[in-house]
C-alpha cells in the first residue's frame, strides 16, 4: 500500500457497499471526520448531512501558477491529511464566499427573505396573516441550524490520486441519496438575479402553452416569449454549473435539489403562501414544457431565436434531466466541460445504480492502466445491456454510429419523450412514488456482446416481425371499436392529443433516408386531428419495401392496469462476408386494450407477439 493511501487508510470495518460516506465534514468546527463503527462521525451516530452540488475543477490554482496568488489560502479544515484546493477568486469564488455558503446549507430548505419578498405585488396583495407568518418564518430562519454535517467533496474525498479516492467517487451516488437534502450552488449569480432569472422563465412558458392548437397556422405571436425565455436561460446556463460534466450526474441523482444562489440564498415562489423553494426539477420541467411546446406549436419556427433555444436546451441537457430515463446522460456530457474526456463516462456511471462501476472504478483492477473514451463506452454499454437489456436501446441516434456501434448508447444519443420513463423499461423497477403505480417490466429476449473480426459487437436472441405487418396491424386496430379504450387509458406518455396503439422514435442517417421534414423531430407528435404516428409508420413502410425491416421484440411491460410491448426496428445488412442487424430506431405499442373479458381481438396473437408473423432471429447488430 502506498505511504500516501495509509495516511487515510478505510477503517477495517468500513463497507464500500454501504450509503453512508468515508468522511463527513462538521460545519461548526470545519473539521472532516473520518467513519467509525456504528456509523459515527466525530462522537455522532448516523447524523442528518446535507450535499453540496458545486463545480471548481477548472478554476483550482494550479502549482504552475501559484506565483500568480502567493497570499491566496484555501478553505480551512481540519483533519484531512491531503492539500485543499485553492479556487482562483477572480474568476470563481472567494474563500469568505464560500464560507458562507457552507453556513447557509445547514439552515432549514424552505425560507424566505423578507425584505425581499415585501418588493414584490404578489406579497403586498397577502393578507395581514400570511404576511406575519413569512415574517415569523424568515426569523426562524435567519438564526437557527437545523445541522451540522455536511458532504463537501474537498473535504470528504481524498484529493490525491489513489485508489480510495476512485472508490469513493464511485459511491458519490448512493452519498447524494442518503443526504437529507442536496443543494446546487449557482457560484455566479446573486439571490436577487437568480429569482428573476427563474421568474421569468417561467412566465415566458406559461404564455406560450396558452397558444390554442390548430392545424392551420395560428395568428399567435411567440417571437416575444421565446425571446425572454432564451435571454433567461443564456444567463442562468451560462454558470460553470450547468457545464460542469461532475454536477450533470449529481443533477440527475439530486433533481430534487434546492438551487441556490452565489450569495447562499434560496428563491422561493412568493405567490404560494406554504413556502417552496425552487429545485432543479422545477427548472427542468420547465424546460421541458417549452420543448413539446415547439414540436406542437403552429406558429413559425423560422426565428433565428426559435432555434437558439432549442440548441441552448438540447446543449446543457435540461429538458433531458426532467425525464426519469438514464440513457440520454453521455448525450449531454459531450456538451460538458472536463479535464479529461474518459471523465465523460466516470462521470455518469453512477446514474445507474450504485454499484455501476466501469474502468479504473472497478475494484480489483489495475489503477495505473488508462482506459480510452471508446473503451469505456463499450464498457459501459455491455454493462447496461447485461443489468438492463430493453432500457439499453431506449434511446435514439442523432447521427449515424460507426459501424459496429450501434449496439448501445454513444455520445450521440438522446432520449424521446415515448421512453422517458425509465422504470418502465426495467431501470428501477417497482413502484414509482410520485405516482404509486405498480410498475413491472421483463425482457422477451437476449442481448449480449462479443468480438466480430476484432470489434465488440452486439448479439441478439429472440423473435422479430416484418414491420408492413406491424404497421397495418396498428392501423387497422385503431379503426376498431377498440380504439375507444385507448382513449380511456392512462396511456398518455407521448402527450398526443389524440391517442394512437403505437409510437415511434427514429434514429437519424438510416437505410430509411432521410424523413419528410414534420418528422425531422425527436418526439413526433399529433395534436387535433392529426395522425402523425400512423403516417410516419406509413412512410417507414413505404421505404421498406425493398429492405428486410424487422421489428425485434424486446420486452413487454405492466404499467398499472396497462400493458404494452417493447421494440426495436431494425433492417439487415451485410458487409464483405459478415451479416449483421443495423438499428433503425425504437418503438411500442399498447396490447391491454385487446381483450374485451374472455374474448381477444383477432388482432392480439399479433399484436402481443405470440402468431406465426414473429420467427425465431439471433444474430450480431451494430
Amino acid at each position: 500500500m502506498a505511504f500516501a493511501e495509509y495516511l487515510d487508510s478505510d477503517h477495517a470495518d468500513f463497507d464500500n457497499n454501504s450509503k453512508w460516506p468515508r468522511r463527513l465534514l462538521h460545519v461548526p468546527t470545519m473539521t472532516s471526520y473520518k467513519w467509525q463503527p456504528g456509523n459515527v462521525y466525530g462522537g455522532r451516530k448516523e447524523p442528518p448531512y446535507i450535499a453540496l452540488s458545486y463545480t471548481w475543477g477548472r478554476f483550482q490554482v494550479r502549482e504552475e501558477d501559484s506565483r500568480d496568488f502567493p497570499q491566496l489560502q484555501p478553505l480551512k479544515i481540519h483533519g484531512v491529511p491531503w492539500e485543499i484546493p485553492r479556487i482562483n477568486p477572480k474568476t470563481h469564488f472567494r474563500v469568505d464566499e464560500f464560507e458562507t455558503v457552507i453556513r447557509e446549507t445547514m439552515k432549514t430548505a424552505e425560507r424566505v427573505y423578507v425584505f425581499d419578498e415585501w418588493k414584490k405585488e404578489t406579497m403586498r396583495t397577502k393578507g395581514l396573516a400570511t404576511r406575519v407568518k413569512r415574517e415569523i418564518s424568515a426569523f426562524i430562519e435567519r438564526w437557527r441550524w437545523e445541522y451540522e454535517f455536511l458532504w463537501l467533496d474537498i473535504a470528504c474525498i481524498d484529493q490525491r490520486k489513489t485508489s480510495i479516492q476512485m472508490a469513493e467517487i464511485g459511491r458519490q451516488a448512493r452519498i447524494f441519496q442518503n443526504s437529507k437534502h442536496a443543494y446546487a450552488w449557482l457560484s455566479t449569480l446573486v439571490h436577487t438575479n437568480l429569482g428573476t432569472l427563474l421568474s421569468d422563465l417561467e412566465e415566458a412558458v406559461s404564455e406560450l402553452q396558452n397558444e390554442r392548437y390548430n392545424k392551420k397556422r395560428s395568428d399567435f405571436d411567440s417571437r416575444p416569449w421565446i425571446s425572454k425565455a432564451l435571454q433567461a436561460l443564456r444567463v442562468l446556463t451560462d454558470d460553470p454549473w450547468f457545464t460542469s460534466l461532475w454536477t450533470l450526474q449529481e443533477a440527475f441523482q439530486c433533481n430534487h435539489a434546492i438551487i441556490l444562489s452565489r450569495d447562499g440564498k434560496v428563491s422561493c415562489n412568493a405567490s404560494l403562501i406554504e413556502l417552496k423553494s425552487w429545485t432543479l426539477n422545477h427548472l427542468f420541467r420547465l424546460v421541458n414544457d417549452f420543448v413539446m411546446w415547439t414540436e406542437r406549436t403552429t406558429s413559425s419556427r423560422a426565428e433565428p431565436e426559435h432555434t437558439q433555444l432549442l440548441t441552448c436546451i438540447h446543449e446543457t441537457g435540461l429538458a433531458a434531466l426532467w425525464y426519469n430515463n438514464p440513457m440520454g446522460l453521455l448525450g449531454i456530457a459531450n456538451h460538458r466541460k472536463c479535464t479529461k474526456e474518459e471523465d465523460r463516462v466516470y462521470g455518469i456511471m453512477q446514474v445507474f445504480g450504485s454499484d455501476f462501476k466501469v474502468g479504473k472504478a472497478k475494484e480489483k483492477v489495475d489503477h495505473q492502466r488508462t482506459y480510452s473514451l471508446p473503451e469505456l463506452e463499450d464498457e459501459l454499454g455491455a454493462a447496461i445491456l447485461t443489468l438492463y437489456p430493453i432500457l439499453s436501446q431506449m434511446h435514439v441516434y442523432l447521427a449515424a454510429p460507426a459501424l459496429g456501434k450501434g449496439w448501445c448508447v454513444r455520445g450521440n444519443s438522446a432520449v424521446p419523450s415515448i421512453v422517458e420513463r425509465g422504470d418502465m423499461f426495467g431501470w428501477n423497477c417497482g413502484t414509482r412514488i410520485d405516482v404509486n403505480i405498480p410498475i413491472a417490466a421483463h425482457s422477451l429476449c437476449e442481448l449480449s456482446t462479443g468480438e466480430m473480426d476484432g470489434q465488440v459487437w452486439g448479439y441478439l436472441s429472440g423473435r422479430a416481425c416484418d414491420f408492413r405487418a406491424l404497421q397495418a396491424a396498428w392501423f387497422d386496430a385503431d379503426q376498431s371499436d377498440v380504439s375507444k379504450r385507448i382513449q380511456k387509458s392512462g396511456w398518455r406518455m407521448h402527450h398526443c392529443s389524440i391517442q394512437s396503439i403505437h409510437m415511434i422514435a427514429l434514429d437519424r442517417e438510416t437505410c430509411l433516408g432521410p424523413p419528410p421534414e414534420r418528422f425531422q423531430v425527436l418526439n413526433v407528435i399529433s395534436v387535433q386531428n392529426q395522425t402523425s404516428q400512423h403516417d410516419l409508420a406509413s412512410w417507414i413502410a413505404e421505404r421498406s419495401r425493398e429492405l428486410t425491416l424487422k421489428v425485434f421484440l424486446l420486452g413487454g411491460c405492466e404499467f398499472g392496469e396497462e400493458s404494452f410491448n417493447i421494440c426495436m426496428i431494425m433492417n439487415k445488412e451485410q458487409e464483405g462476408t459478415n451479416h449483421y442487424w443495423r438499428r433503425v430506431g425504437i418503438c411500442v405499442w399498447l396490447t391491454s386494450h385487446l381483450m374485451t373479458g374472455v374474448v381477444d381481438h383477432p388482432l392480439g396473437p399479433l399484436l402481443r407477439g405470440e402468431s406465426i408473423h414473429w420467427e425465431q432471429i439471433e444474430g450480431w447488430f451494430g
